[in-house]
């Protein structure tokens, strides 16, 4: 009796370490599972706010660009490509605010990378040089906002 008790306990024994074992793998894989998710999320994130970051500064120098020389000669073919050139940086900056939107998650956040897309886009409508130096400025800062609001996620 004494020897079938002591199999008993033995099975019972490897049973119970078998289930603690299987549970404590399945508990460690999925904590790696969730870094590697977050790690791929952080790196997505920051890929989307830098490549937002470029293509809202690309866009502000071709709205400037778009001004001075609209006030040089309105009609004129240099003018014209810039203003071409200003309607496809604010097509590559709207993609860009696209791909900040599937990876925010965040609506102070993406709230701030619109209002900095509209400041830039009305950069071209100044009424004088001051009005445009000051225009810049406010997309400058809008630009500066959202990185500031993006930066503890970046981190």
């Amino acid at each position: 009796m004494n020897a079938a008790l002591t199999s008993l306990v033995a099975v019972f024994a490897t049973l119970a370490g078998s289930t603690l074992t299987f549970l404590f793998q399945r508990h460690i894989a999925r904590q790696a599972e969730r870094f590697a998710r977050d790690q791929q999320l952080w790196h997505e994130r920051i890929g989307a706010y830098s490549a937002f970051a470029a293509a809202l500064t690309d866009f502000r120098r071709s709205q400037n660009d778009r001004w001075h020389l609209e006030q040089a000669d309105p009609g004129g073919p240099q003018f014209l490509s810039a203003r071409e050139a200003s309607y496809q940086r604010r097509a590559d900056a709207t993609a860009a605010l696209c791909r900040v939107h599937l990876v925010c998650g965040e609506s102070a956040l993406l709230r701030l990378a619109q209002e900095a897309l509209e400041a830039t886009t009305g950069i071209h409508g100044a009424q004088d040089e001051q009005d445009r130096a000051g225009r810049g400025e406010a997309a400058r800062l809008a630009l500066e906002r959202f990185l500031a609001g993006a930066s503890p996620r970046a981190r």
